[in-house]
């Protein structure tokens, strides 16, 4: 009989004690329940509305739990829309030790935020009252999100990204801390899907897929493109502005970095590899000239106003098309650059050291046309060295680009073409040499459908068909070069080779002169 009392008041204390602790958690998850509610309505700022639909709260696990969430500020700037936010392990210990908010994860389920910038009064500066609550996010995520940016005052979209998959590590928040940054961090991981960005009036941004972390990234399907087709944006335009159509079909990033120096944002980069880009641009040169001063590639680094170091640059497999429509009944023809590799290195804005550029292609698919070319952008004179060579080109590939912006052809062949020059802001001067067989100018009449015989007369009067009846087989020119400043490099890079082709083909050779 005593032993049954014993099991019985056993049972009745294991009972009692369960009661207690279920007594006990239903308490304190009434309390944390309500302190939460009290902290959403008191601690978030005044500025902000914040509106949800449920509240689920876990005292045990330190959750909170919102759902149907919204949010917005009271200048309309940014608004937030969510199927969940979740706050997973609170640390009791931490908040009533250490005076610090401790949390494991905070998630975002599906949020969508709009932003809109709008022209506001500066705040004035909050009167310091000490250092504020430190806090601690081990791991902050988003899943499947969305962000639209507005254009001032309009509803047109300047940026918008969907599928936003985002982790961030280790997060620290300190008012004491003296940085740039509000907070510090760990590793990060972002995947996107498609990723619209409006460039301005007339181009615009996007890309199909974005993987990025510190250490590598990747894009798929780059696509940068004018906004109209040739025809709809020359209606547009009160000058010349190109049309552009660039596609690449993967680019990859590695050791990647971004942050603040001497108050300048700072973007570092080790490597960024272009894989088959294909860019074609067409200029309709009706319009009338952008007579506005074109910054050489020095200045235009040198004027960023961010700290820029990418040491490499590689470009595989691309092609570059141009198009210039210089009368309207007229279909213009390409210049083509196909099977295009190129490095870059060490491009910079605040760095030291040479810029350097190598690139090798095909012209029109035929000769293998090299360009090496090097500048400094700390240089104020805007300095740059450039040389090139074109070997085995069979001339009449390009009668088609020609024909419709010279009224020209040509005939016969570039066996070796070697040119060098070097100039600044303001002038240019190099040397060529070349090695051509049966080398002729057609001149075509004013419809392109017959040839001018007397121009062409006169022409090929002063050109030297072959260079092979001078000694070392080759022809030699030298040449200067005034630059229009309200032209791009490259048609300061067209003005030195034409020059040089003109004087080798032309002029007395210069190493006949030299020897003389």
């Amino acid at each position: 009989m005593p032993k049954n009392n014993n099991i019985s008041n056993r049972r009745r204390i294991l009972l009692g004690s369960i009661v207690l602790l279920l007594g006990m958690w239903g308490t304190a998850q009434l309390l944390f329940t309500k302190k939460v509610k009290q902290a959403l309505k008191t601690e978030i700022p005044q500025e902000i509305t914040l509106h949800y639909d449920k509240l689920s709260t876990n005292v045990l696990l330190g959750k909170i739990q919102l759902q149907g969430v919204s949010a917005k500020d009271s200048n309309n700037t940014l608004e937030l829309a969510a199927k969940e936010i979740t706050l997973s392990g609170l640390g009791y210990l931490a908040l009533l030790t250490k005076d610090k908010v401790a949390i494991s994860e905070l998630h975002l389920e599906e949020p969508v935020f709009n932003y809109r910038k709008k022209d506001k009064k500066p705040l004035p500066k909050k009167k310091n009252t000490g250092p504020s609550t430190p806090l601690e996010i081990d791991k902050f995520t988003i899943t499947k999100g969305e962000l639209k940016q507005f254009r001032k005052g309009s509803d047109s979209i300047l940026l918008h990204i969907e599928g936003i998959d985002f982790s961030l590590a280790d997060i620290q928040m300190d008012d004491t801390a003296a940085q740039e940054l509000p907070f510090t961090y760990g590793a990060y991981d972002l995947k996107t899907e498609q990723l619209y960005c409006d460039l301005g009036p007339f181009e615009f941004l996007r890309l199909q897929q974005l993987q990025l972390n510190a250490d590598e990234g990747q894009i798929h399907r780059l696509e940068l493109k004018s906004k109209y087709n040739q025809a709809e944006l020359s209606k547009k335009l009160l000058v010349e502005h190109d049309h552009y159509d660039l596609t690449i079909d993967t680019v990859r990033l590695k050791q990647f970095s971004f942050g603040h120096s001497d108050g300048l944002p700072k973007f570092r980069l080790a490597q960024l590899q272009l894989e088959q880009p294909i860019f074609r641009v067409y200029r309709d040169k009706l319009l009338p000239d952008d007579t506005t001063h074109k910054k050489l590639y020095n200045q235009a680094l040198r004027d960023l106003d961010f700290d820029l170091q990418v040491d490499s640059i590689g470009i595989s497999d691309g092609t570059i098309t141009y198009e210039e429509r210089l009368e309207e009944k007229v279909d213009p023809e390409s210049l083509r650059f196909t099977q295009l590799d190129a490095t870059i290195s060490n491009l910079h804005s605040r760095g030291s050291g040479m810029v350097t550029v190598s690139t090798k292609s095909r012209l029109m698919g035929d000769g293998l046309l090299t360009l090496d070319w090097s500048f400094d952008p700390q240089s104020k004179s805007n300095d740059f060295l450039a040389t090139g060579n074109l070997v085995q080109f069979n001339s009449q590939k390009i009668n088609p680009f020609l024909k419709t912006n010279l009224g020209a052809e040509v005939k016969g062949s570039i066996d070796e073409m070697y040119f060098t020059f070097s100039g600044n802001e303001e002038e240019s001067k190099g040397d060529m040499k070349m090695a051509y067989d049966q080398f002729e100018f057609v001149v075509l009449k004013k419809d392109r459908l017959g040839v001018n015989k007397l121009l062409t007369t006169i022409v090929n009067i002063f050109a030297k068909k072959t260079s092979k009846e001078d000694g070392d087989g080759y022809r030699h020119g030298e040449f200067k070069v005034k630059r229009r400043t309200d032209k791009s490099f490259f048609n300061y890079l067209w003005l030195n080779v034409r020059n040089g082709l003109v004087d080798t083909m032309t002029g007395k050779d210069k190493k006949q002169k030299d020897r003389k």
